[in-house]
């Protein structure tokens, strides 16, 4: 700890407040991350280093991020981005990272813009949330409900064409009664 006589009180809130973020940041579960206005990474927490094996030297840099992108996820992550650096809108997507053990996880990715008092991007906060049990199980689902709308399918035609040949024989049973 620095000695308080020769650092001013304001000094001594600031690093307090900045030794308290840290530990926050550190703290949640999710990625935390920040840039500049031009979408330069300039902060990573923890939980990214620990996840990405990227050092913080690493990983700073204006596109570093996307090289630990899924490639299937690469060009939309830019394009949405992109999107939101111009605009100044809410970043959110859903993308697949990769870890330091070579597996790819889902994350919800989402960015909110901080103002100066003239109403420019000072920074970007962003955070990612591990989303990858929810994504397993919601493309699960989707492909139970595949399955079951085929099976369905199959069924209605299988009842469809029983149908046709019960009506066949009360025709024919018709006929023979009929005769």
């Amino acid at each position: 700890m620095l000695n308080s006589k020769t650092v001013s009180p304001e000094e001594l809130i600031r690093r307090q407040a900045e030794e308290q973020f840290r530990f926050f940041a550190d703290f949640i579960p999710q990625l935390v991350w920040f840039t500049d206005p031009t979408g330069f990474h300039t902060y990573f927490n923890q939980r990214w280093i620990d996840f990405t094996g990227y050092s913080l030297a690493d990983s700073v840099g204006p596109d570093m991020w996307n090289n630990l992108l899924h490639p299937d996820d690469r060009q939309r992550a830019r394009d949405i981005w992109g999107h939101s650096l111009a605009t100044g809108e809410f970043y959110e997507i859903e993308y697949r990272f990769k870890s330091k053990n070579g597996d790819y996880r889902w994350f919800l990715g989402q960015a909110q813009p901080q103002f100066d008092e003239n109403g420019k991007i000072r920074q970007w906060f962003g955070t990612c949330t591990d989303i990858h049990d929810q994504k397993l199980t919601e493309l699960a689902l989707r492909q139970r409900e595949q399955e079951l709308e085929r099976a369905y399918s199959d069924l209605e035609v299988k009842v469809t064409f029983r149908n046709l040949e019960l009506e066949r024989q009360v025709l024919e049973l018709r006929q023979k009664l009929g005769e």
